[in-house]
């Protein structure tokens, strides 16, 4: 009887090592997953306004980007879409294209970028 009872507790401490180890496994494949970070830097200088659209990966990877700006002020409209391919060292900022506006577009206009990454998938981010 006493060596049942011995084999029944050394099977329960395997069953519980097995299960501590696979719940530690699932743990770390729940982690975050990695990902490019972007926005748009506006700069007003000279009666003009800039727009940057700069991208950051955490690691180097390439994909597309689309840069969609939209302006209603006093002096007219714009619209403006520019898009590309990019490369991003690791932990670097990295400006995909600029656009400048006429002075008027601050408080009038709104811009979205959006990345896309075969690693990453899609992200976007808007301005203002």
């Amino acid at each position: 009887m006493a060596l049942s009872a011995t084999f029944v507790k050394v099977c329960a401490i395997v069953l519980a090592v097995v299960l501590t180890l696979t719940s530690t496994t699932f743990s770390f494949a729940a982690e975050p997953t990695m990902t490019i970070d972007c926005h748009i830097r506006a700069t007003p200088q000279s009666n003009l306004l800039r727009l940057e659209a700069m991208a950051k990966g955490h690691r180097t990877t390439t994909g597309t980007y689309r840069f969609e700006v939209f302006k209603q002020s006093s002096t007219g409209t714009t619209q403006n879409v520019q898009s590309g391919e990019f490369h991003l060292d690791a932990d670097r900022d990295e400006i995909l294209t600029t656009v400048v506006l006429d002075g008027s577009a601050v408080g009038h206009y709104r811009a979205k970028l959006t990345l896309e990454s075969h690693e990453f998938g899609s992200v976007s981010c808007v301005s203002p």
